[in-house]
């Protein structure tokens, strides 16, 4: 299943929260046996972002606040807020994270939902907020991601394949476009970034990567198991076959490629900002795909921070805003993936 849209949307502003604290990929394997410190080593990374004392709401709030102040809006303005996580909050199950970051910025008339979609949440609410902004009245809304994986059961850097996970929090402002007006957001200037397109892929026939073999009844020990992400991966692929997950993925991203870049547009990217996944993992299954493969990529970026949950590709567009200098039309293509399984592409260009 796929979605197609030419929205009239722009990205006002991004703001990320990322620990100065890393761990350093060759010590923490060492803490491992023989062969799960061969995985760690072989994902790549060079150093892994740990906070140590935020949680995913308070990383959450300082991103959130960078964004509106990038974007020039003030969060009173804002209509719509969505918060995306893969991982626990901190705070009880019931308990809504993009209510609590509603209070605290003061934006009082925002709709707030926090989504669970996997690590493709982000770009996913990106592609939806197409439809909603525009409507009713509604013009700007906030998308935040937040995940800490520090001092919890997950173990970051054994709990999945050929990933290891950082800590951190981005989050971007969207607004709706005046057809009248390309150039006119709500923001005080034009958007940062105008979206040209967006288009995703879904495949549910891959949910089962990330499930039980059959329900079962709370107990510790299954919280425990719960994070064991290698555990259900390996299940699934012994019965499925080893390649379904790659195929699946080699075929979505050239799906995204074919429906964004037309006529062989892709020569005009400046950057291709992937998912944080570990260098074998890209090398494989997304590199491939896109002239330039790593050259055009943020792999510099993600093998110091860890793959973020959903928030790798708004975290990496809010580095190349502080890193990267754009002319007008230059053009970034935002991929991501995630658990379920969907894959969403985001075309920007420059303002």
């Amino acid at each position: 299943m796929s979605t197609d849209r030419t929205p009239r949307l722009g990205i006002a502003g991004t703001g990320s929260y990322l620990p100065e604290r890393r761990l350093d990929l060759d010590a923490e394997a060492a803490r491992h046996d023989d062969s799960d410190a061969d995985r760690i080593r072989a994902t790549g990374y060079r150093t892994i972002a740990a906070e140590e004392s935020l949680y995913p709401g308070d990383m959450a709030l300082v991103a959130a606040e960078r964004a509106l102040a990038a974007a020039g809006v003030k969060a009173q303005d804002v209509d719509l807020i969505a918060v995306t996580s893969i991982h626990r909050h901190g705070h009880q199950r019931l308990w809504s994270p993009a209510s609590w970051l509603q209070s605290r910025l003061g934006a009082t008339r925002a709709l707030p939902f926090t989504v669970n979609q996997g690590c493709n949440a982000q770009l996913l609410v990106l592609d939806l907020v197409t439809g909603l902004l525009g409507a009713q009245g509604r013009r700007t809304a906030l998308v935040v991601a937040t995940d800490r994986f520090a001092e919890s059961g997950f173990d970051r850097f054994t709990a999945d394949y050929g990933i290891v996970y950082g800590d951190g929090a981005a989050a971007m402002v969207l607004t709706a476009i005046d057809p009248a007006d390309p150039a006119a957001g709500s923001a005080t200037e034009a958007p940062a970034w105008r979206v040209l397109a967006t288009h995703s892929v879904s495949d549910p026939a891959l949910e089962g990567l990330h499930r039980l073999d059959a329900p079962a009844p709370e107990t510790s020990e299954l919280i425990a198991a719960e994070h064991d992400v290698r555990a259900a991966k390996k299940r699934y692929l012994a019965a499925h076959g080893g390649d379904s997950l790659r195929d699946a993925t080699r075929s979505a991203v050239r799906e995204i490629r074919r429906a964004l870049l037309p006529d062989g547009d892709d020569f005009k990217l400046r950057r291709v900002v992937y998912p944080n996944l570990g260098l074998p993992l890209l090398e494989e299954n997304y590199f491939p795909e896109f002239p330039g493969g790593s050259a055009i990529s943020l792999w510099e970026f993600g093998a110091t921070v860890g793959h973020l949950g959903s928030g790798d590709q708004i975290a990496g567009l809010d580095h190349l805003e502080r890193t990267e200098t754009f002319a007008t039309g230059d053009r970034v293509l935002l991929l991501g993936a995630g658990a379920g399984f969907t894959w969403t592409g985001v075309l920007l260009e420059r303002g």
